[in-house]
C-alpha cells in the first residue's frame, strides 16, 4: 500500500513539473502603446491569443453600448520587420472582456516579438489591455 501511495505521489509530482503552454500579462492603463514581448523559442508551436480589458462604469458614459475599441495592431519581428493590421473589440462594463484575436499563428523565425496595441477612442475608465495566449503542436 505504501509503495503505490509512493507511485501515485510521484506521478503526480512528475505531472506538475511540466513547461507551462501560455501565459497573460496586463498592463495598466491608460497609456499611448500597450507592448507585449514575446519569447518565440520554437517555430513548430501554433499559438492562440485572446485580449482582455476592463472599462469601469463612468467609461460606459463615454462609449455608447454598442461602440467598439478600435485596436491598432503592430508586430515586430525579432530582425525589426513589422506588420499592421486593425481589429475591433467591443468591451462589456465592469465584469471585463476576453476576446480571441488570433488562433493557429504559427511564427516564421524565433527570438523576441513585440505585440504593440494602440487603442481609440481614449476611454475614460479604461483599466487597462490584457494579452492571453497558449500553445500548442499539431491538431487540437
Amino acid at each position: 500500500m505504501r509503495r503505490l501511495l509512493a507511485l501515485l505521489l510521484g506521478a503526480v509530482l512528475l505531472s506538475s513539473c511540466s513547461r507551462p503552454t501560455g501565459g497573460e500579462v496586463f498592463l495598466p492603463g491608460p497609456r499611448n502603446s500597450y507592448d507585449f514581448p514575446l519569447d518565440v523559442a520554437d517555430t513548430l508551436a501554433y499559438y492562440d491569443f485572446s485580449f482582455y480589458t476592463r472599462v469601469d462604469k463612468a467609461g460606459a458614459k463615454a462609449l455608447g453600448p454598442r461602440e467598439a475599441l478600435c485596436l491598432s495592431i503592430v508586430w515586430k519581428d525579432p530582425s525589426d520587420s513589422t506588420f499592421r493590421e486593425t481589429v475591433w473589440m467591443r468591451p462589456e462594463y465592469v465584469d471585463g472582456t476576453v476576446r480571441k484575436y488570433r488562433t493557429g499563428v504559427q511564427f516564421p523565425s524565433s527570438g523576441q516579438w513585440v505585440l504593440s496595441v494602440g487603442i481609440t477612442p481614449e476611454t475614460e475608465g479604461l483599466r487597462g489591455l490584457g494579452l492571453v495566449w497558449n500553445y500548442y503542436y499539431g491538431t487540437r
